[in-house]
């Protein structure tokens, strides 16, 4: 008999924990497994990458991305007045985004979010807060597995949890994973009492797919026309991924008379911040906002440059889908990159500020014969996704 499975997240949007579900997705074997995929609601340009295997349940909150007043309009249309209530209370809430507000926030989501009826072998959280608690209070399974994605060092500096709710999810599940050991190591400093509980399984991506999507030729005619030298970030636009790092590093590039284009693909709440900040500073033409594209890496394989100017990451994806397109890569100095990328050897790191960024990026615009050796290394790798995906396989069947 095939074994039950449940995933549970919140939509599929173009981020790193999105494309790595979809990568394992893909790679389940169906034969073995029945899979439900169960999502907060059915937004986000990936949605139609769901391998046609997968059972794709009813939305949880099918508004639950959707700005309020277009929300308040279609609940209302269709008289979900609970709903509807909920939606405005949690946005009320959204901007305190401490763990208070988290906390008081999963305390409206917990009265308006049905249980599951149906009971699963393995049911998998497969990103962090509202769906840690939605699995581990809301469905029954015989064993309930929690992704963590985040460095919670950096999320407590920053105050986004809420402990008590951590606590509480993880004392009821079964497996907490992780997707770096350094995140493993932040995880265990913050919840001892569970370090027995914490496994590592890095996020994969399927490096054929990558390049074989990098091949397709539906391009912005600015960057295909571009001859100046082209960098790429693929990123959220949010201040934890550094964007500010990097429209600062491209000014001073810029000031100092290299002729860059800065593409920075993703979509996020400082989009109009971003841009305005580039009329202002006159680097418009340069730092261009190409906003979430369904598929970034045509872009990425024609940049002469990639950068991940990141504050903070468990286990970058973009990272390493441009390690899979063997791009030169600058990325900033925190621990995970570290464990990404080989410094002078298959990528810059460089100090998490725009001046080091800038510095970085100078050192690799100046020297193609460093940028071709970069890239000549990437191409020497060899990935570990089988192993990645033996270590999840072996969780969900112990």
């Amino acid at each position: 008999m095939k074994k039950q499975i449940l995933f549970v997240t919140q939509y599929l949007q173009t981020g790193g924990i999105e494309k790595s579900l979809l990568t394992l997705l893909s790679d389940i074997d169906y034969d073995q497994y029945d899979v439900d995929l169960l999502l907060f609601d059915h937004s986000g340009v990936l949605f139609k990458l769901i391998p046609p295997q997968v059972n794709i349940l009813p939305p949880l909150f099918e508004t639950f991305s959707t700005p309020l007043s277009q929300a308040a309009l279609e609940l209302i249309k269709k008289r979900k007045y609970r709903l509807l209530i909920g939606k405005i209370l949690a946005a009320g809430l959204a901007r305190f985004s401490s763990g208070v507000g988290t906390g008081i926030r999963w305390g409206v989501y917990r009265n308006i979010l049905p249980k599951q009826i149906k009971h699963y072998d393995v049911a998998i959280s497969y990103i962090d807060f509202f769906c840690n608690y939605y699995v581990t209070e809301k469905v029954s399974a015989k064993r309930k597995i929690v992704y963590n994605h985040m460095d919670y060092a950096y999320s407590e500096n920053n105050g986004w949890l809420c402990p008590n709710l951590e606590r509480k999810s993880f004392s009821e599940c079964d497996y907490i994973v992780t997707v770096a050991e350094t995140a493993k190591e932040s995880l265990e400093s913050f919840f001892p009492e569970y370090a027995n509980k914490i496994q590592v399984i890095h996020n994969r991506v399927s490096p054929n797919t990558v390049r074989a999507m990098a091949n397709e030729t539906n391009i912005d005619k600015g960057f295909k026309e571009s001859k100046n030298i082209k960098i790429v970030t693929v990123a959220r636009l949010v201040d934890e991924k550094g964007v500010f790092f990097a429209l600062e590093a491209c000014k001073i590039l810029i000031d100092q008379g290299y002729a860059i284009s800065w593409f920075m693909i993703g979509n996020g709440p400082l989009f109009h911040v971003l841009k305005l900040k580039s009329v202002e500073w006159g680097i418009d033409k340069n730092f261009i906002l190409l906003g979430e594209k369904e598929n970034p890496y045509p872009y990425m394989k024609e940049c002469d440059i990639y950068v991940q100017p990141s504050k903070t990451e468990a286990h970058c994806v973009a990272v390493e889908e441009a390690i899979a397109l063997s791009c030169p890569i600058v990325t900033t100095d925190i621990p995970s990159f570290r464990t990404q990328i080989q410094e002078g050897e298959t990528g810059m790191i460089v100090h998490a500020d725009p001046k080091a960024l800038a510095e970085g990026i100078k050192k690799l615009i100046e020297s193609k014969v460093l940028r071709n050796r970069l890239s000549v290394n990437l191409k020497n790798l060899n990935g570990r996704n089988q192993e990645e995906l033996e270590k999840f396989l072996k969780l969900i069947s112990a």
